[in-house]
């Protein structure tokens, strides 16, 4: 009874918060974007490790250089370093102690670089070794030095063993020591009535009692030839001369420097002037030798652009220098460098442009970047890098909706890879054949995407009528339907006879490119009439939808009215970043792919029973839909929607098909589709952050020197952590699932689905 006098809590007041308050509300949704964040930091123990060599602040410094890469190679932004006259001391230093003109700032340059990239400890270590080694001959230390790897690779204890054998071998005729070693070449174990007849024609044998190291040998001897091993011992009495064994330090040198050579200059010469130059400078007073390599790079590109003139470096700078930094804009990129100069641009932002392809009409040409003056950097956006990241992200997109969607239905569709093959091929069919040749743009690119649409939806009915009639379990035969996709198109791409599809006039397997009316128009090549045209027909389909709300209520024109424009300045911005001519209008069409899929699941009936056949077969059956109309229904769509994927890239990047062109295109959907949790919204940020890892992969390994694979680890962690969520919200801490988001991770119904 006292329990009843007690005040009960307003259903109003708000629980007080548990543990992290805050963060325990906004922390799910941020799942996958600490995933990705997480990877990443992972990333950088890799880097650490490899490139390190025990300096973990260089390890880092590389981290922190290929993420920089990562990310100007991915959306175009980058900070650096404006050219300031105090650049230049290095170079002052040298001038002092002896003049330079700007034919010598270029050798000097090249010779820099080259030592740059050698190493400077590794040439003095390389010309120490040169000068322990001066008796033998140049011609005598390029032997030795070709043929120490291949010493080391065999094992100099097989080569002492085989002296003998090979002596006599040698004085037998070629063809017969050749047929006796590869008559032995494959055997496993030697017989007694073996041993006798190999003793019988090489009486040295006699002397190796072991069976298994004569077999051995003689499959050495079989695999690299008499002639070659001859040779590898005359280098290892050689080096057995010298006092040094194969695999030491000075062997190692001795073979680096001669794989320095080139077809200009044998390594020992590249190293003896590099050297000399190296002692020149440290003679001089200079002792940062990159940094004056980087000098040196700076001031011979001012020459370049004409923008010093004086051939007397020191005059140069003195009298040219300052006025030149004054009136113009000159940015330092990260190694390798690149000099980027604005022209009579003092102002604290612009725009340079690429001078290179039109220098007489420079209104015309293309934009390099934007820039944007702080403090004593530059700001700077290429807008090439982030138009290349969204038209790679395009395909992962449309494919990761039919990946996603396929889950929506319980269903796991491995098969978008052969999906968009069979849709790309259609596409390219009707994109080159002569029976649509002559046809206007707006009628032949709708053909192709159709063409596309219904092979990607033939291609994904077959295992949703497999499954829906046999049982036959989805992951088994749309796998072995994508290998089916990629030969089937092989074949066709490569037969020659007679030809079927390939074009008989390319010099490699191919299609016909599409006809130009065939072809997705970048966004560059509309007029902007139309953007704003499109942005006025947005804003008055909004007002009439509204027109009731509207007199009732003028502030219900406002969202119309913001989406025309939004539409328009959208369309504008896009042609602006359409530097390359690159980004088509398949980005209009992957954002209708997102919306269909969003209104297809959730705001239709179909979609409703595809979902709810995903989510419980049995029920679904009870409340009378049909599930085998729901799983052929479902792969159907989702094959349709990789097949638009394959049409679009065919139309708006590739222009023809080729023979295993797409390149794990839809197995990587599968990855995107997971990351974005299977919501369609989602997706667009998926996609994206997908393309924009393969975007900036290539600037990432030039820069850093890091291996492209990097970028497969990452993506390989990102896809683990989505998959065991439990690990970042341990890290995290950030609250257990709840049973709408484990209802939402969940993708397949397994093998009993």
């Amino acid at each position: 009874m006292a329990d009843s006098t007690l005040p009960r809590p307003s259903a109003n007041i708000p629980s007080p918060p548990v543990g992290g308050g805050w963060w325990r509300r906004i922390s799910p949704s941020l799942v996958p974007i600490l995933a990705v964040i997480t990877s990443l930091l992972i990333g950088v123990p890799f880097m650490v490790l490899t490139t390190s060599r025990g300096d973990i602040g260089r390890g880092l410094r590389t981290a922190g250089i290929a993420y920089s890469a990562l990310l100007e190679g991915s959306i175009g932004i980058t900070y650096t370093d404006a050219v300031s006259s105090d650049d230049f001391n290095l170079v002052r230093t040298l001038i002092a102690v002896e003049p330079l003109t700007s034919r010598e700032v270029r050798t000097l340059s090249r010779s820099l670089t080259d030592l740059e990239g050698i190493g400077v400890d590794s040439v003095r270590r390389y010309a120490d070794v040169l000068s322990r080694y001066s008796t033998l001959s140049d011609e005598d230390f390029v032997a030795l030095g070709e043929r120490i790897p291949a010493i080391v690779a065999v094992g100099d204890e097989n080569l002492r063993g085989l002296r003998d054998l090979l002596a006599q071998l040698a004085e037998m005729d070629s063809a017969l020591a050749r047929d006796m070693a590869a008559l032995y070449a494959d055997m496993e174990v030697l017989t007694a009535d073996d041993r006798a007849a190999i003793e019988q024609q090489l009486p040295a044998a006699a002397q190796i009692t072991d069976d298994n190291t004569l077999l051995r040998y003689l499959q050495i001897v079989n695999e690299l030839g008499v002639v070659a091993l001859s040779r590898m011992l005359t280098q290892l009495d050689v080096l057995d001369s010298l006092e040094r064994t194969p695999t030491s330090q000075d062997a190692d040198d001795i073979a680096a420097i001669t794989a320095l050579g080139s077809s200009a200059s044998t390594g020992l010469e590249r190293v003896r002037s590099l050297s000399t130059t190296e002692i020149r400078l440290v003679n001089a007073g200079i002792t940062d030798i990159i940094g004056l390599a980087n000098q040196l790079r700076v001031l011979n590109a001012l020459y370049g652009e004409g923008l010093l003139t004086n051939e007397d470096v020191s005059t140069a700078i003195d009298t040219e220098l300052e006025a030149v930094l004054n009136n113009n804009l000159i940015a330092r990129r990260p190694p390798p460098i690149l000099i980027l100069v604005d022209r009579d641009n003092s102002s604290p932002s612009g725009v340079i442009y690429d001078r290179s392809i039109t220098p007489e009409n420079p209104d015309d040409d293309p934009v390099l970047a934007d820039f944007l003056r702080l403090g004593g950097g530059v700001l700077l956006f290429f807008p090439g890098q982030l138009e290349d990241t969204i038209v790679r992200a395009i395909p992962f997109i449309i494919a990761g909706l039919a990946v996603a969607l396929g889950f929506k239905a319980g269903l796991f569709n491995i098969g978008a890879e052969g999906q968009l093959y069979i849709g790309a091929t259609c596409a390219a069919v009707v994109g080159f054949v002569g029976t649509f040749a002559g046809l206007p743009a707006f009628i032949h690119i709708p053909l192709v995407l159709i063409a596309g649409i219904i092979g990607g939806a033939l291609w994904g009915l077959i295992p949703g009528t497999l499954k829906a009639y046999t049982g036959a379990h989805e992951v088994i035969t749309t796998i072995m339907l994508n290998f089916i996709a990629i030969r089937f198109v092989d074949w066709l791409i490569k037969a020659r006879d007679p030809y079927i599809l390939r074009d008989p006039n390319a010099a490699t397997d191919q299609t016909p490119d599409v006809l130009p009316s065939a072809q997705l128009p970048a966004f560059n090549e509309i007029s902007l009439v139309w953007f704003i045209v499109a942005g006025v027909l947005v804003a008055l389909f909004g007002l009439w939808a509204r027109r009731e709300s509207i007199q009732a209520d003028a502030r219900m024109a406002i969202r119309p009215i913001v989406n025309g424009v939004v539409i328009a300045v959208a369309g504008i911005a896009l042609a602006a970043l359409t530097v390359q001519g690159r980004l088509h209008i398949g980005l209009i069409l992957m954002v209708f792919a997102v919306w269909f899929t969003d209104w297809f699941l959730n705001r239709t009936t179909l979609g409703f029973e595809l979902r709810t056949v995903g989510s419980n077969a049995d029920a679904a059956k009870y409340a009378g839909m049909s599930v085998k109309r729901n799983i052929m229904l479902a792969l159907a769509v989702s094959g349709a929607l990789a097949g638009m994927a394959g049409a679009i890239e065919i139309s708006g990047v590739a222009l023809n098909m080729k023979p295993e062109f797409f390149a794990g295109v839809g197995f990587d959907a599968i990855a995107v589709a997971l990351l974005a949790r299977q919501n369609p919204r989602n997706m667009i940020a998926a996609g994206f952050l997908w393309g924009a890892l393969y975007a900036g992969a290539g600037m990432m390994q030039a820069r850093a020197n890091i291996s492209i694979d990097l970028v497969k680890i990452i993506q390989a962690l990102i896809i683990m952590f989505i998959a065991a969520d439990t690990i970042i919200r341990y890290l995290w801490r950030i609250p257990e699932a709840s049973k709408d988001e484990k209802s939402a991770a969940t993708f397949s119904k397994g093998w009993s689905g």
